[in-house]
């Protein structure tokens, strides 16, 4: 029998799309945590592993191949490892977190190198866009070069591809690359740890645990706060609190309003193309939409707060495992990074 997926509000007329593993055993060779994906002009889907292997995959015509990285079961390193830059089979990642595809160009928050790089897919290089061996906080104002960042933990492209976001979360800081100037400046937190301040300029407040970016069409920088368990939006400079403003940590409130809900430890951002974020509720094992619209958060994959494995006949009786990465591809399916299972499923949204 087939397994479909089925949004919540979707027509049970319309076609459904079975719920896939598309990536890991047994369906490719495995994958060692993935933690998030893309696709480029091509709708060809790539993605970076974390510290268990290190290294920089891509799906193409139903085959998985590995096309940057050394494969490297561990965080540890020696100075003379320190990233090395140049030829994309031969580089030195630790830690990657995030991806973001422009062109042909692929940026990658290389976490616990302290470094935003790059690689192109045209020469096959790798090189450092910004950030750089010791974790410090500088460079606002000026060219990103010479910015220092403390752990990147996620970098994503705003839909006109002008600009790059960068989740500094070791500086409690959400932080703006001029994609065609190459200025960096900070546009969200202080470097405190603490509650939200509704209301007032998001430089000016306190953010704890800024984990994840998703920049809207409309301009509105959405932030996932890891420690905060919430979702945040700057609008115009001015910060609000759009899921959990009690900032307490839980599973509830799906169907109600997001301010209402809870979260657990939150991961991962994505817009839909409708204007809806996707989260990553990681430690719930669920994903779940905001609607900034409505104001109403559901969930969309998962089995709250209980992790496993098991392909149900939806994605919302489908087992998750501490999911990193959430995104909708150019097929308009949408694309679960599955981290803990070691893969990345497949299924229509709507």
């Amino acid at each position: 029998m087939k397994r479909a997926f089925a949004i919540i509000g979707a027509s049970m007329s319309m076609a459904l799309h079975p719920v896939e593993i598309i990536i890991g055993e047994p369906v490719t060779e495995r994958v060692h945590e993935p933690f998030s994906v893309d696709f480029d002009a091509d709708g060809v889907l790539y993605g970076v592993e974390f510290t268990k292997a290190n290294r920089v995959f891509m799906l193409a015509g139903g085959k998985l191949s590995f096309i940057a990285g050394r494969l490297r079961m561990s965080s540890a390193k020696t100075p003379d490892e320190d990233a090395l830059d140049g030829e994309a089979s031969n580089a030195l990642f630790n830690g990657m977190h995030d991806i973001a595809i422009a062109g042909r160009i692929v940026y990658i928050a290389d976490t616990f190198n302290n470094r935003i790089r790059t690689l192109d897919l045209a020469s096959k290089t790798v090189r450092t866009l910004t950030g750089g061996s010791r974790a410090g906080y500088a460079g606002d104002g000026n060219s990103a070069e010479n910015a220092l960042f403390n752990q990147p933990i996620c970098a994503v492209l705003s839909p006109d591809r002008s600009m790059l976001a960068v989740a500094d979360i070791g500086n409690g800081r959400a932080r703006i690359i001029d994609t065609a100037s190459r200025i960096i400046r900070t546009a969200a937190g202080t470097g405190r740890k603490g509650t939200v301040i509704e209301g007032t300029n998001a430089v000016d407040s306190p953010m704890s645990g800024v984990r994840a970016l998703a920049l809207a069409a409309d301009g509105t920088l959405y932030i996932a706060l890891r420690e905060g368990n919430s979702l945040v939006a700057v609008r115009d400079g001015i910060v609000s609190v759009a899921v959990n403003v009690s900032g307490k940590a839980g599973y509830s409130g799906d169907g109600g309003p997001g301010r209402d809900a809870m979260l657990k430890g939150p991961k991962y951002l994505a817009m839909d193309p409708k204007g809806r974020v996707l989260i990553a509720d990681t430690e719930n094992h669920a994903i779940r939409r905001y609607d900034p619209s409505s104001g109403v958060i559901d969930r969309i994959a998962g089995t709250p707060t209980k992790y496993g494995n098991t392909i149900g006949t939806t994605l919302l009786d489908t087992k998750l495992k501490r999911p990193h990465g959430v995104r909708i591809g150019p097929d308009n399916l949408i694309y679960v990074v599955d981290t803990e299972n070691d893969r990345i499923l497949r299924a229509r949204y709507e």
